[in-house]
């Protein structure tokens, strides 16, 4: 047979390989945080607001990597890999990478055809683990088979390495070269995405059927070992003892938590062991089921005339369930009142359930009202006027499409100020809250996390509606900060690289984190103001200031803010460094409501004095549910800059709301930066305007109709 037909078969197996030899669902996660077998990926993800951790460990290397699912057809994870072998100047096992993976999802949704996948592994780092790949599977009762072709790091095994077909289109796709964005990492390597040769790669994952939790795992290992998370700053001795490959295949082993992650032990390349384990969750759906809205209104007499009765009992019963009543008026046979929820950020849910309390008040004091209107008030401010006809409050056979119809959903303009009952709150309200205190500094080549462990007393002292002072008093218990050495080399002002210097001299020490005085109110229907004045952060205090402009029925807002700070000392107390800046952005930011996607873009002045801009874009659900990723470029270059090129970092938010019975506004919000630099940065501010006032535009009320398909 020739040359050419033999590679005409070739390709040919190929393609019959990818299109029909597909696994089944793989619901784990692999040894990288990838939802796959043992090494390989597969074509699926969990299931939309997934959030899981992924820790493995083998003879000579670990790998840690949280994987986020913010879409069906998206998983994507940022990972730390630390192979104890290499060496990182002249130390061994202390060499440290990181970088982000990606994976993008088809699924047909015909039985008869697989789900696709394309993914980017290391696509911006420095290319220890850069790989990209194109992946198939499809999904059988007990089995799941899994083929693909991959690029880059996946080619190790000469035996199944294969010219890349794409050279056929383009001859630059034949051939892989270093990129030259590897030199500081932190920029995409697309001049090296699916180039150079192709191997092939799959495996079986087969479901015990006595043992339903219980999965076996068969895949090609294609990765050649002294280049796959290789090789550092140079390799060891011990690397010629535990990098070579016995067999060109993986054996596994994977027990499933329910959806709660997994754990895999797996016999690699013919003679290592790994451990993997997996834990997450979905936030797709309250882990427990919520306790049904069930009020008790009481009836008390205050010998007050009709109108008066009913506005107390309105108070009462209203506070009591935690909606609490900020004012009340009668109009002829419409009831119009407005409330603070504490427990709810669902505009509908907190309206509807106000309105049935209000419903049952009205009936029990022979009130008889056509419409009862809710709004909410926040900080002092009007963000949303809803409208019921009281027969659809607690009509449980109308459709809701017909409910959603009838409901009138407004603009109030801050109608509640001219409401007939405006009962007055005792100011100042202090509220104070004692909670656990954790800090952590990740990512150093001497430790991969530091951390420290202590407790903080929160107090917010509400002077008035508008006016509030805000403070955090920090006492640290235990940490280990002391170990690490603060070296900034930035040529920039140092304004975030101190971080070290800041965390060693609170180890032992009482300290502020915030103290500040912040005033927020509407000048006008649609524009809100803010002004904040203290030690706003940790590392600034001084002014803080933005105006917002946000249209009730638009999906934009535009805002303005100024800031004038000064640098904090090491101690975070009340004294401060030479160090000052006024730093200036415009913020635009613009919410599609059918995929929940926020897109936020910012202009303006940094801390360092740098000017540029900073991209944001994530999915926000209804329910609080948060998860972006954000870049900012500016004037300052990447040699200047430092490691990783430009600021960059992603974040979630998870509403506590799926751990808890009872609704809760309360939530855990978590930002990370693969590199702590001084350019691109912004003030850590609380409170800002672009990201607050949800409930405040026709849209995002309009998209919480769906609460009761998740009750």
């Amino acid at each position: 047979m020739s040359s050419l037909s033999k590679k005409r078969y070739k390709y040919l197996y190929l393609s019959i390989l990818i299109l029909f030899c597909n696994s089944s669902f793989s619901s784990g996660y692999n040894s990288i945080g990838q939802t796959g077998l043992i090494h390989t990926p597969s074509a699926l993800a969990k299931s939309d607001q997934s959030i899981y951790f992924t820790f493995s460990k083998s003879e000579f290397s670990k790998f840690g990597a949280l994987t986020v699912t913010p879409f069906n057809w998206l998983e994507a994870s940022f990972f730390y890999s630390r192979p104890d072998d290499l060496l990182w100047g002249n130390s061994k096992g202390l060499y440290l990478d990181k970088g982000f993976n990606v994976k993008f999802i088809y699924d047909p949704k015909n039985p008869n055809l697989p789900t696709f996948a394309v993914g980017l592994d290391d696509f911006a780092g420095t290319g220890q683990l850069s790989k990209e790949y194109f992946v198939s599977t499809y999904s059988f009762k007990n089995l799941k088979l899994t083929s693909g072709v991959g690029w880059g790091k996946f080619v190790g095994d000469d035996k199944l390495r294969y010219k890349n077909p794409l050279s056929y289109i383009k001859d630059s796709f034949g051939n892989r070269q270093e990129s030259s964005n590897y030199n500081l990492g932190g920029s995409p390597s697309y001049d090296t995405w699916f180039r150079g040769d192709i191997t092939l790669f799959g495996g079986i994952e087969y479901s015990l059927p006595k043992f339903n939790k219980l999965s076996l795992k068969i895949e090609n290992d294609p990765f050649d070992y002294f280049d796959y998370m290789c090789c550092g700053e140079g390799l060891s001795i011990e690397s010629f003892k535990l990098r070579p490959k016995d067999s060109s295949y993986n054996f596994g082993l994977r027990y499933k938590f329910k959806d709660y992650g997994n754990v895999d032990i797996s016999f690699i390349k013919g003679n290592t062991w790994n451990l993997s384990f997996s834990i997450g969750f979905s936030s797709k759906k309250p882990l427990f089921v919520k306790n049904k809205f069930e009020p008790k209104v009481i009836d008390k007499n205050y010998n007050e005339n009709k109108k008066n009765e009913f506005y107390l009992d309105l108070l009462d019963n209203l506070n009591a369930n935690k909606l609490y009543l900020q004012s009340a008026n009668i109009a002829q046979k419409k009831l119009e009142i407005s409330i603070d929820s504490e427990s709810h950020i669902n505009p509908i849910r907190y309206s509807n359930e106000a309105s049935q309390i209000a419903n049952y008040v009205a009936a029990s004091n022979d009130y008889s009202f056509d419409q009862i209107s809710v709004s909410h008030i926040t900080r002092g401010i009007q963000i949303n006027e809803i409208t019921f006809f009281t027969d659809n409050i607690q009509n449980k056979y109308k459709p809701t499409s017909l409910i959603k119809r009838e409901t009138a959903i407004t603009n109030p303009k801050n109608s509640y100020k001219n409401h007939n009952f405006r009962p007055r709150p005792k100011f100042p309200m202090i509220l104070n809250e004692f909670s656990p205190d954790f800090r952590t500094h990740v990512g150093s080549p001497e430790k991969v996390m530091f951390y420290g462990v202590g407790i903080k007393a929160s107090t917010e002292i509400q002077l008035s509606r508008n006016l509030v002072i805000y403070s955090t008093i920090n006492q640290p218990i235990e940490d280990n900060f002391d170990r690490k050495k603060s070296r900034p080399t930035s040529q920039l002002e140092h304004v975030r690289t101190e971080i070290v210097d800041y965390l060693q001299n609170t180890s032992n020490n009482t300290y502020i984190s915030n103290l500040n005085v912040e005033n927020i109110w509407s000048p006008i229907n649609d524009i809100y103001a803010k002004v904040s004045l203290g030690l706003l952060e940790p590392m600034f205090g001084g002014i803080s200031s933005e105006i917002m402009y946000k249209p009730f029925d638009k999906r934009f807002a535009f805002s303005a803010e100024f800031n004038s700070v000064r640098q904090r000392e090491y101690d975070q107390r009340f004294d401060f460094r030479a160090y000052r800046t006024e730093t200036s952005h415009l913020n635009f930011a613009y919410y599609e409501p059918k995929s929940n996607i926020l897109l936020k873009l910012s202009y303006g002045k940094y801390l360092a004095g740098d000017i540029g801009y900073t991209f944001d874009i994530s999915r926000r659900m209804p329910s609080g549910w948060r998860a972006g990723i954000f870049f900012t470029r500016t004037d300052v270059p990447a040699e200047i800059f430092g490691e990783g090129s430009f600021d960059k970092g992603f974040y979630l938010n998870v509403p506590h709301n799926i751990f808890n019975r009872n609704y809760t506004k309360s939530s855990t919000g978590f930002s990370f930066r693969p590199m702590t630099r001084d350019g691109g940065q912004k003030l850590e501010l609380n409170n800002r305007l672009i990201d607050s006032f949800y409930g405040s535009t026709k849209v995002e009320i309009q998209e919480n109709w769906e609460y009761k398909k998740s009750d």
